[in-house]
């Protein structure tokens, strides 16, 4: 299965299918209105996230030396940096532990959302069905998932980051993934996952959760936290083609290009006039930037999960090229919704510790295992 994976894996095939690894960056983040389209330029109230200081003149033994004595003890739970941290802000660790104890009579409604995990697309592969169907799959491995923070509703809607239209019982939980070197980013951006006491994390993204939904800070999120035969949605940035004429861009036939109209073949002719019309109205199909736009795949059923790797199989095709970010969470589907009352998810999460040995892979009962006999002769 490993070999499959690293078929998908291109340029990066030595990096791939481990714990921590290090990839350029996309926001995922909500980004205002009023910016231009595309222009990829973060909200304002985001942390300043590169540093402009230049890191000539340090040596290799002055990186192991702060590898080892900053890198490795400043994010973890019992460093000093973290205690002071807390000590300002008036934590404890049994204090934040008793913040995010589940309730006992919590029962799962149809409105109820859970946290979502931040996945690296890794291509296409066909599955098979016990009928003998294919079903290409869209192969997503979560890779060194944790909690970095959670904002309750009522602090949420006091943030810039939110909005009129969201709901006002649901709180703000931040994703990080893929750790790496603290020397990458400032100390206000550090400073960000000193509560969670893991390493700073190359992506990180925000869902709206309820509050019974909460997780705390430093959690582990696996494959797991989804099981087979789940539907879910699939959000990415499609893949950016540039600027392109009407004919790529929207499909237009385009002009005779042997009959009169000279070098019209690929223009798009007329776009305005009339007098009904008397211009060019906002929404008119013209050449522009290709792609790069957010898209949500929803109702992607799981069909497979490898717990071994933290990769899962979803059913369908999903948006963005390979090895992007994509945001897999629980769906939003009416039909979906109500089958997920009567056979609820693991809520917040599932557990980690609780010592259970989880099997290599599982399969939907749909699915033809491979290392099942397909034929059986008995002997007479």
């Amino acid at each position: 299965m490993a070999g499959a994976l690293y078929k998908f894996s291109g340029c990066l095939q030595s990096i791939l299918l481990r714990d921590t690894t290090c990839y350029s960056r996309i926001l995922l983040n909500h980004e205002q209105k009023r910016y231009r389209k595309r222009s990829g330029k973060p909200a304002p109230w985001f942390v300043p996230r590169t540093t402009g200081k230049l890191t000539y003149g340090v040596t290799e033994e002055n990186v192991a030396d702060l590898k080892q004595h900053v890198w490795e003890d400043s994010f973890k739970l019992d460093s000093p940096i973290r205690a002071e941290f807390l000590e300002s802000k008036g934590l404890t660790d049994d204090k934040i532990a008793s913040q995010y104890q589940q309730d006992e009579k919590f029962q799962w409604e149809y409105n109820t959302k859970r946290t979502g995990v931040i996945a690296i697309k890794l291509g296409l592969i066909p599955q098979w069905t016990k009928e003998g169907k294919k079903a290409l799959c869209t192969v997503l491995q979560v890779i060194d998932n944790h909690v970095i923070r959670y904002t309750p509703p009522q602090e949420f809607q006091k943030t810039q980051g939110f909005h009129p239209w969201f709901p006002r019982n649901v709180g703000s939980l931040v994703v990080g993934t893929l750790s790496c070197s603290p020397l990458l980013f400032t100390k206000k951006y550090n400073n960000l996952f000193l509560e969670a006491g893991v390493a700073p994390k190359r992506k990180i993204t925000r869902f709206l959760v309820s509050p019974e939904c909460r997780i705390a800070p430093g959690t582990r999120l696996r494959a797991n936290h989804f099981r087979v035969d789940d539907f879910v949605d699939v959000s990415a940035k499609t893949i950016g083609h540039g600027f392109q004429g009407v004919v790529k861009r929207w499909g237009f036939k385009g002009q005779s290009a042997s009959h009169r109209g000279g070098k019209s073949w690929r223009r798009a002719g007329a776009t305005g006039g009339g007098r009904s019309q008397a211009g060019t109205r906002r929404g008119r199909k013209m050449a522009g930037h290709m792609g790069m736009d957010w898209n949500t795949q929803k109702g992607l059923k799981v069909l497979r999960i490898d717990n071994k790797y933290d990769v899962l199989y979803v059913k369908g095709i999903v948006p963005g090229p390979d090895h992007c970010y994509v945001r897999v969470m629980d769906t939003r589907l009416r039909n979906h919704r109500r089958d997920m009352m009567k056979n609820p998810p693991p809520c917040p999460t599932k557990s980690q510790d609780s010592g259970e040995e989880l099997p290599c892979e599982i399969l939907s009962e749909d699915l033809f295992d491979f290392r099942e006999p397909s034929i059986s002769i008995s002997v007479e």
